[in-house]
């Protein structure tokens, strides 16, 4: 009887606690679902105008993820080592970095690993140098192997812009849209400098500078956050909606909807839409966007203009002072649709406030 009576108790406990879960998520939950995605503000924006004017918008192309250009294999001889030589430089640091990358570490290193190593190879090499005979074939060996890796290194920063997913991943369209209130941006505005950083040094033989640990810090932080995906996918979606809300107004006979002397019943709705959708939300967002541009363009177009793997698609997005890269395309997509609206309120007669 007593067990009975403390089962019911334990069932009326349990009942009670998911009670209050539930009752705690519940606004957490109608909270999420009252958050409108930008480009369903956009998409309502859009719709609300063809009702009202029983106009049609025309459907641009759908975006696309954007390819990288494959990289070509380097055809340089190998240059190795065997145990007797390595057992002769025991006392450099060179000695444990050849032989970590040889061990299972070396095996496995992604494309990120693999430039750290060319790094740290061509770093621990003059000082190694130094203490052998310049006549001995370990120097020589260890010499051509330095010169061959300064020579490519700018390889295998390619190989990792195209292999690593932090970055090819940029051009993808697989990332969730920038929300109104994202995380990270300050983190990814500082793990682009490293990298920028490092392919700045690397391209003025500065390699006694780089701290090749940040190579893994700045695709650890760009991972964490996917802020530079969610941007440009966000971007190039805001850019093709504008255009096609541009394309809607234009189709529009201001001077049918406004006849001099008759009712502007239809205009003031719209006048209404333009408030509520536009102006309140999506130029906010806007603007938003275009202030992460403005300081994003810049380290993008340095990580990634005219590289080996960047195709000319990409090129013209983060091309520096040119109409077709994104901010400049963001700025006019919006400023065109701006421009309709200025002259619907002169023919109108109607006060934007």
């Amino acid at each position: 009887m007593n067990h009975l009576l403390a089962n019911k108790l334990n069932l009326n406990n349990i009942k009670q606690l998911v009670l209050v879960c539930m009752l705690l998520i519940l606004p957490a939950t109608m909270l999420s679902a009252c958050t409108e995605a930008p480009s369903n503000t956009n998409n309502t924006y859009i719709k609300r105008l063809e009702n009202i004017t029983d106009n049609k918008s025309e459907d641009l192309p759908a975006l696309n993820s954007l390819k990288l250009n494959p990289l070509t294999e380097l055809n340089n001889s190998k240059i190795t080592l065997g145990i007797v030589e390595l057992a002769g430089i025991s006392s450099c640091n060179l000695n444990v970095v050849i032989s970590e990358h040889n061990n299972q570490l070396g095996k496995t290193a992604t494309a990120a690993g693999r430039l750290k190593y060319q790094i740290d190879f061509i770093q621990h090499a003059n000082s190694c140098l130094a203490s052998l005979d310049e006549s001995s074939v370990t120097y020589k060996k260890i010499s051509e192997a330095k010169n061959q890796k300064q020579a490519d290194l700018l390889h295998y920063f390619n190989a990792a812009l195209i292999e690593e997913p932090e970055l090819n991943r940029t051009w993808s369209l697989t990332a969730s849209e920038l929300s109104k209130e994202p995380a990270g941006f300050s983190d990814t505005i500082e793990a682009m400098r490293k990298l920028t950083a490092i392919k700045a040094q690397l391209a003025q033989a500065q390699f006694e500078e780089i701290n090749t640990d940040a190579i893994y810090q700045a695709l650890e932080t760009l991972n964490k956050y996917r802020f530079n995906q969610s941007l440009i996918k966000s971007v190039r979606q805001q850019i093709r909606l504008n255009k096609i809300a541009t394309g809607l107004v234009h189709n529009i006979n201001l001077s049918t909807l406004c006849p001099v002397g008759k009712n502007k019943d239809k205009a003031k709705i719209m006048n209404n839409i333009f408030q509520k959708f536009y102006l309140s939300q999506i130029q906010p967002y806007q603007a938003q966007l275009i202030g992460f541009l403005e300081m994003l363009q810049p380290l993008l177009n340095q990580l990634w203009y005219q590289e080996r793997v960047t195709t000319n698609e990409i090129n013209q997005l983060i091309k520096a002072n040119s109409n077709t890269n994104l901010l400049n395309q963001l700025k006019s997509s919006a400023k065109q649709h701006v421009i309709w609206w200025q002259e619907f309120y002169k023919t109108c007669e109607i006060s934007p406030i």
